[in-house]
């Protein structure tokens, strides 16, 4: 747009909201040139608000997204045992989201095994895999530019008493938050039946982050599911559930599903078995 152009437009419009997240000072002050100072609105989480709710279109390519991750699950398991690095199964799972239709990956994949899957955004190392030890994976794709999220813990060789006793814990937290979900809950609604559930057995302290978060062309958006959100969820909020427990020094359990609220209860995307998986 011509600068004269610019400035009869903005000078005819009596306010033009900012989203003051995403402004550098540089735009910011190219603005404040064309319009009346009284005009420009600084905005915070506006579009957010109105992107937390997904159309049909929106949702099928979000659908899309997590069934190449899903596929690409099913792949990598066969290549998880003792001695294969953290950072060669991300690699694979790097390679069969592009095979199967990815643009690129979500974000820097999650591969974390033995006491590193304590820690809950532990990046894939050069550490070897060992035996009879959790192994976390949580990794995600864009497709068409929406994001998938999904995190499974495995077991690789046999689990002994106390990490069967954790994956259970955690497994039922995720689906007693999943049996709840509907639109005009709260949001901390959600994350306390989980969170609580966790707490009744004795590990409250080890479940430090929110329950979810919203996704769409964003891995992070609006809606949370965290304790101190007042929100109400909404028909069509895209919303991840990921309760977890970490034992710092011994290991950790996370289980992570995307759904979609509906009005009478929720309709999960994420079709990988959640069983205890032995590999």
């Amino acid at each position: 747009m011509e600068r004269a152009s610019k400035k009869k437009v903005f000078s005819s419009l009596d306010s033009i909201g900012i989203e003051k997240d995403h402004l550098t000072v540089t735009q910011f002050e190219e603005l404040r040139k064309f319009a009346r100072k009284k005009s420009l609105k600084l905005l915070r989480g506006s579009v957010e608000q109105l992107r937390s709710v997904k159309d049909d279109d929106e949702i099928s390519l979000i659908r899309k997204a997590v069934s190449i991750t899903d596929t690409v699950f099913s792949k990598v398991l066969g290549m998880i045992k003792p001695g294969v690095l953290e950072s060669d199964i991300a690699a694979e799972i790097s390679y069969f989201h592009r095979k199967f239709g990815a643009e690129k990956e979500a974000f820097d994949t999650i591969i974390a095994s033995g006491e590193r899957s304590a820690l809950p955004h532990g990046r894939a190392s050069s550490r070897k895999i060992g035996m009879n030890e959790f192994l976390t994976l949580d990794f995600g794709c864009i497709y068409e530019g929406y994001h998938s999220d999904m995190t499974r813990t495995v077991c690789v060789g046999k689990p002994n008493e106390e990490m069967k006793k954790i994956y259970t814990i955690v497994s039922d937290a995720q689906k007693n938050a999943l049996d709840v979900i509907a639109a005009a809950k709260t949001a901390r609604s959600i994350d306390a039946v989980a969170r609580g559930h966790i707490a009744s057995k004795g590990f409250g302290h080890y479940f430090g982050h929110s329950l979810g978060h919203g996704v769409g062309l964003e891995i992070h958006e609006s809606l949370r599911l965290a304790s101190t959100n007042k929100e109400k969820l909404r028909q069509g909020n895209v919303v991840t559930v990921e309760p977890g427990i970490y034992l710092p020094k011994k290991f950790g359990v996370r289980i992570e599903d995307i759904v979609v609220v509906r009005n009478e209860g929720c309709e999960n995307l994420t079709t990988s078995p959640k069983e205890l998986i032995v590999v």
